[in-house]
């Protein structure tokens, strides 16, 4: 059964909504871009894109001197098609990990008003890599650019890549999966966590037999004594060409034993074919998708009339290059999707909180050319999602983070005793702080610089601030999912903008007599950019901060 379309209003609340769940954050000049636009296009614009991203550069050095560290690169010039030289050197790669872990981050803050570094993530979280066990910064690079290329794709193409991904064999240990000593690493994982789910009703024979028919797939990071980029091979020496007979819940599917050089893919594409028959991969992705752009507790009533009708229309896109986007489509157009119960029922990830805040407030960048003030300004980013609670490079295990799939609690998860304040802290610390660049740059232009939020140039994206009402509504709708009630608006407009007072003009006047010239000598007006940064730094320690 289809899932029931949204019919109902489609004014700026609902697009905050949607706004807020597909993108990281919604600024006022997002809100402006898509005013007056309806559903079906705001979701045509969120659900089209390619990935044009350019590669991370090198932009590290020791003491000033690039040429101390990763010669083979030069300064600016991308490292990701340059195999490392000793490829062992431990300095080289924490450096190349480093330039793509701020890449990363400079992908989010600048994302364009669409859904695919959102999906980047979800599929991150899905089929996760964990920096400190591959330890390789041309394969972490190489795995979140596929799944950035194929977030909106099809699912059987996305998983038949993510399998053969060096990234992927060297965290499940799939490299070292052969015949006469097969590992069930990955194949336990691929049916229980990436296609078809815990409990599902495969067997442990089933897992068995996946890895045999996986045996044999390697990762070739040398010729002739010449270091190279990892690159994926089939040995066919090490693979088991006996038969593998799964059990009836995949109907007792025989998977001929195969044997030559293309008896790896052939027997993978019989596997793949055969996990993606069962109706449990449907459900099993829709429900993922469902916990991390919805909500994480599923009700039956949700099982039966979202869940089932996405899986139904998974199924029905099995071939379709857009199969993914259709799905999503279909979810985010729903009559579910937009009802009370699921407007403002999730907490904050930590990417959602600080990128959001980033990309709401504007907090300044640096000029994409200044490569190593973007690089520390990003890495700074970086470190303060981590110190958050989410480690984007890292997460917890192969199952993701627990706030997306551990019931019953999921996203209440990533607020404990010590994440709670260093959540508050990062909040504030948009607000307050400052990233500074040091003086010893490569490039004197990237050296001494400051960036720090400018409240004021925030507030003038808005309507008519100098009303103190009009201004405490606007950054009410924009800091909270849920209203406040007028008496604590009012009190926020009375002890920050009026200095205590009862008449608004006393904001009015400041504020317009500060815009006019910011070098008033008026000492009331020059204290218009610390009371916005008084007032934006309370509203930012409530709770109702961390959910949207």
């Amino acid at each position: 059964m289809p899932l029931t379309p949204y019919t109902g209003p489609f004014g700026r609340p609902e697009l905050q909504h949607l706004l807020r769940r597909s993108l990281f954050g919604a600024s006022p000049a997002d809100l402006e871009h898509f005013a007056g636009m309806s559903l079906e296009q705001v979701i045509d614009e969120l659900l089209t894109f390619t990935n044009n991203t350019t590669p991370p550069v090198k932009s590290y050095a020791v003491n000033g001197d690039p040429n101390a560290i990763d010669p083979a690169v030069l300064f600016g010039s991308t490292w990701v098609d340059t195999p490392r030289n000793p490829p062992d050197d431990p300095d080289v790669i924490q450096e190349r990990i480093a330039s793509w872990a701020t890449w990363w981050a400079q992908q989010l803050t600048r994302q364009d008003r669409n859904m695919r570094e959102k999906l980047t993530l979800f599929w991150h979280n899905h089929m996760p890599t964990q920096l400190s066990v591959v330890f390789n910064s041309e394969a972490l690079y190489r795995m979140n650019q596929l799944l950035r290329t194929n977030c909106g794709g099809n699912f059987r193409s996305l998983i038949h890549d993510v399998t053969l991904e060096p990234a992927m064999l060297i965290y499940l240990n799939g490299q070292f999966n052969v015949s006469f000593a097969p590992d069930e690493n990955y194949g336990r994982e691929l049916l229980e966590l990436f296609t078809l789910g815990q409990g599902s009703g495969y067997t442990e024979a089933d897992v068995q037999a996946a890895a045999r028919v996986l045996t044999g797939w390697g990762i070739q990071e040398e010729v002739g004594g010449n270091p190279t980029l990892p690159t994926t091979i089939f040995r066919p020496l090490f693979h088991t060409t006996t038969d593998k007979q799964f059990s009836a819940f995949f109907n007792n599917t025989l998977i001929t034993g195969q044997s030559g050089p293309n008896a790896g893919e052939t027997e993978l594409n019989a596997l793949l074919d055969m996990i993606l028959a069962n109706d449990q991969c449907a459900i099993h992705i829709c429900r993922e998708l469902y916990h991390f752009f919805v909500h994480g507790e599923i009700a039956p009533e949700v099982e039966t009339d979202v869940i089932q009708s996405l899986a139904d229309l998974f199924r029905q896109n099995v071939d379709a290059p857009d199969q993914m986007l259709t799905v999503l489509r279909a979810l985010l157009t729903s009559e579910h999707f937009f009802s009370a119960d699921v407007r403002g029922c999730m907490i904050k990830s930590p990417a959602d909180l600080l990128i959001g805040d980033v990309r709401m407030f504007g907090f300044p960048l640096p000029d994409p050319g200044l490569t190593e003030a973007d690089h520390l300004v990003h890495l700074e980013i970086f470190f303060l999602v981590n110190y958050a609670g989410q480690n984007l490079a890292e997460p917890p295990n192969v199952a993701g983070w627990p706030a997306y799939y551990l019931h019953p609690s999921y996203d209440q998860l990533w607020l404990d005793t010590a994440t709670y304040p260093a959540r508050n802290n990062v909040l504030v610390n948009v607000v307050y702080g400052t990233i500074d660049t040091p003086s010893d740059t490569v490039l004197p232009s990237n050296a001494d610089l400051t960036f720090r939020l400018d409240l004021v140039a925030f507030t003038q994206q808005l309507q008519n601030p100098s009303d103190p009402n009009q201004l405490i509504d606007q950054l009410v709708e924009l800091l909270y999912v849920n209203p406040i009630s007028a008496a604590v608006k009012q009190q926020l407009k009375q002890s920050y903008l009026l200095f205590g007072q009862s008449n608004d003009i006393y904001w009015s006047d400041a504020y317009e007599l500060y815009i006019t010239d910011p070098n008033t000598t008026s000492m009331t007006a020059q204290l218009v950019p610390d009371i916005l940064r008084w007032l934006v730094g309370d509203m930012q320690k409530a709770a109702e901060r961390h959910l949207f």
